[in-house]
């Protein structure tokens, strides 16, 4: 019999790839307190929730506590957007809530790489010269 988080955290692997199709949200620093019912509450208000993933943590002395994290997607872009809009620094309790594309994130350093100062990339000659 697997535990509630089990099954929340596996339905993310399971789902199907069409879940995945640009209306997914990554909704981070939130406070242990809140649950997932409540969260899922909130997230109602702004449209249709189609797949909600609200990760645990699965061993160490956190097991079975929120990782602070989750993902979620909405029916429609407009509806993710929405929820971007009126969540993304809003204080939840004792935290405020960061939302943003989901997508997003996966990439965010490899764009931080490529505005490296060119005296630092591989193809610059030599060194600063002091």
């Amino acid at each position: 019999m697997s535990s509630a988080s089990e099954t929340v955290e596996n339905a993310s692997i399971l789902s199907d790839s069409g879940a995945h199709d640009g209306n997914r949200l990554w909704i981070g620093n939130i406070d242990p307190k809140i649950t997932e019912y409540h969260l899922v509450k909130l997230l109602e208000k702004f449209g249709k929730v189609k797949q909600f993933d609200f990760l645990f943590h699965k061993s160490g002395p956190l097991e079975g506590q929120p990782r602070g994290y989750c993902f979620v997607n909405f029916s429609t872009r407009e509806e993710a957007e929405r929820a971007i809009q009126r969540l993304n620094g809003k204080l939840a309790l004792s935290k405020k809530l960061v939302v943003r594309w989901a997508h997003a994130q996966r990439f965010e350093t490899f764009r931080n790489e490529k505005s490296m100062p060119s005296s630092l990339e591989p193809s610059s000659s030599g060194g600063r010269s002091l």
